[in-house]
């Protein structure tokens, strides 16, 4: 009895510790993002071509990564590249309109992993949408050609900073 019990404590064990594994997943052809534990893998609602990633701590924290095929939807390498930041613009502003409250607080532009991305920071105290309510949320979404990718830390805890995001986005690996 004692060694049955001492089999299924380590069986158990094991299979806590593998579950608690950093676990890379590529999200597109070239970018890698590695979580915590397992994601779990859900398809795009709208038919696009891609997947969402998320691995969800308890309610506390949530991370997310996707990679969105946007020539599907008629927008080209080249068409992107030459619609420069006013692409950025136009993104953000249908982003901020789908948030129901949650608030834009931080928007730059800058290079991330060699590509050029905006970079987000959203407040989600006043959202009605359950996902962003009460939460605080960091995100880069870069494109590489067609491909839109995002990468999002997103917290309840109210005194989260964009530096507990840090060693999330540097997980972050892009092949050449």
């Amino acid at each position: 009895m004692f060694k049955k019990l001492l089999l299924v404590f380590a069986i158990s064990a094991v299979s806590i510790s593998l579950m608690a594994q950093s676990t890379p997943q590529k999200i597109s052809e070239r970018v890698t993002v590695t979580f915590p534990g397992k994601p779990e893998e859900t398809q795009l609602p709208t038919g696009a071509s891609g997947s969402v990633y998320t691995f969800k701590k308890d309610s506390s924290l949530t991370l997310m990564a996707m990679a969105i095929d946007l020539s599907q939807a008629g927008l080209s390498a080249e068409l992107i590249q030459s619609m420069g930041d006013g692409l950025w613009d136009q993104m953000l502003a249908g982003m901020t309109q789908q948030m129901q409250g949650a608030t834009l607080t931080k928007s730059e532009k800058l290079d991330f992993k060699g590509q050029k991305s905006a970079y987000i920071e959203i407040d989600g105290s006043n959202s009605s949408d359950e996902k962003l309510k009460g939460k605080k949320a960091f995100a880069y979404l870069f494109f590489i050609g067609a491909n839109l990718h995002q990468v999002m830390y997103m917290s309840a805890s109210k005194d989260v900073t964009a530096a507990d995001a840090k060693s999330f986005f540097d997980s972050v690996t892009i092949a050449n």
